[in-house]
Order: structure tokens, then C-alpha cells, then sequence
């Protein structure tokens, strides 16, 4: 029997709050001022080698969605990427005004060596997107944009110590003053279309999975944040113990 779409929502909860964002060492140094300038700079260098593959992994959410007819899904897809991806600036055009500001071009930004967990968060999101449903992309980025945004939320704070405590000027923080605004329809948009459409019990599966591997991905996407600034190839293991499911493996004798 399939979850209760209520209970099933919280179950999702506990998976994406493995690794709650705010208390992930880039987020946190943030807030608590461990970082200089300078390191939050080749941080947000990161930022933007992974912000730019946001056109691929949106764009296969709606082609996947068109593929299998999931006409009622692409209101909010579609609503989605066209706040990520319409209008006169992009997210990426966003971010690139803060390299602008710290004297970076976008040459160089993209001539940036990736860290390698922010390799591989681009392969891992980029490819689930790519070969799983619409839907399984949603529930990859519904969870952490919901923690993301918001007044009280983690890009909210991280403005406010990027333009009070560090002196970022309000355009080159733009980025985190919109996903403040934003990821909070965004995630609340998606979490709904998972709480709608997700009823039965392999797709409640797959959006377990799909959760935790978006939970992951965006993990390893911070860790290189960190491994640029700090020259290392450190990992945050998040809180709790790793919950794997393990089949039952007879071995031969």
C-alpha cells in the first residue's frame, strides 16, 4: 500500500534533512564569518561552474515531461524554468555579476578547474534528470531549493552576511536575494506535484531515491565549494548514520 500523501511528504523530509544545507560547512562559515573574502570568491567560482549546467538538467525535466505526457507536470515545470531561465537576466547572468565585482571574467570562470565535488554534482544531476522522469527531476531539486529559499531560509541569511559582514555589494549578492524569493515557490511547487502525482508504490520508490540522490548531489556540489577555497578534497558526511537498504545476499558455501 502506498503511503498516506501527507506521511509520504515527511518520509521525503527525513531524507533530504541527512544533510541539512545550513549546517554545511560553506553555508555555515558563511553565517558565522569563518570565511575571507577571498575564499568565499573561488567559492562562488564553483558556484558558477555548476549554476551554468541549469538550461541542460531543466530543459531534459521538460522534455522528459512532454515525452511522457505529462501534460498536468508542465505547469510546473514550465513555470520552473522560465523564472530560471526567462526574462532579461538568467541565473547564470546573476552570478556573473558577482565574479564581475570581484574581478573575474567570464573567460576565466570557465576556464576554472571544477572541484571534484562539483564535478560530481553536475554529472549527478545532470544525468538523473537526463534518464529519469519529469517527476524524479522535480523530487532530485524540490527538497533543497525549499530549504534554499524564503524569508528565513538559507540563501536569506547568506545575503545578509555577504552585503552586511563582508561587504558584497546587494548586485553582486543578487543571486542569494533571489533564491531567497524564488526556490521557496519553487520547492513548495514541486513538493505539491509530488504529494499529487506520486501515489503509487513505485513511484513513491522513486522519489525516495530520487530525494536521496538530489540530497547528494547538492552535498558534494557544496563540498567544492569548500575543496576550492581550502585546497582539499574534504567531504561533510552530514548528521545521522547512512541509511542503506541492503537486499538479503546468500553467499555460496
Amino acid at each position: 500500500m502506498p503511503f498516506p500523501p501527507d506521511a509520504f511528504i515527511e518520509e521525503l523530509w527525513r531524507i533530504a534533512h541527512q544533510v541539512p544545507m545550513l549546517d554545511h560547512p560553506w553555508f555555515r562559515g558563511i553565517i558565522e564569518h569563518r570565511w575571507s573574502r577571498e575564499q568565499i570568491v573561488l567559492g562562488e567560482v564553483q558556484h558558477y561552474l555548476r549554476v551554468r549546467t541549469n538550461p541542460i538538467f531543466f530543459g531534459y525535466i521538460a522534455i522528459n515531461a512532454v515525452q511522457e505526457k505529462q501534460y498536468s507536470l508542465m505547469d510546473v515545470v514550465l513555470d520552473n524554468f522560465m523564472e530560471e531561465l526567462g526574462g532579461e537576466r538568467t541565473h547564470v547572468d546573476i552570478m556573473l555579476q558577482f565574479l564581475e565585482e570581484a574581478g573575474i571574467t567570464r573567460e576565466e570562470a570557465d576556464n576554472a578547474d571544477a572541484a571534484p565535488g562539483t564535478l560530481a554534482a553536475i554529472e549527478m544531476i545532470v544525468g538523473a534528470c537526463q534518464r529519469r522522469s519529469a517527476l524524479e527531476g522535480l523530487a532530485l531539486l524540490a527538497f533543497v531549493e525549499d530549504q534554499h529559499g524564503g524569508a528565513n531560509g538559507v540563501a536569506a541569511r547568506v545575503y545578509k552576511e555577504m552585503v552586511g559582514h563582508y561587504g558584497f555589494s546587494p548586485r553582486a549578492a543578487e543571486t542569494y536575494h533571489l533564491h531567497a524569493e524564488q526556490d521557496e515557490g519553487h520547492g513548495g511547487r514541486q513538493i505539491d506535484a509530488i504529494r499529487q502525482f506520486a501515489t503509487t508504490d513505485e513511484l513513491q520508490e522513486k522519489m525516495r531515491r530520487a530525494v536521496q540522490l538530489g540530497t547528494w548531489a547538492f552535498n558534494f556540489e557544496w563540498d567544492g565549494h569548500v575543496q576550492a577555497m581550502t585546497n582539499t578534497r574534504e567531504h561533510w558526511s552530514g548528521v545521522g548514520q547512512l541509511d542503506l537498504r541492503h537486499p538479503r545476499i546468500v553467499l555460496p558455501r
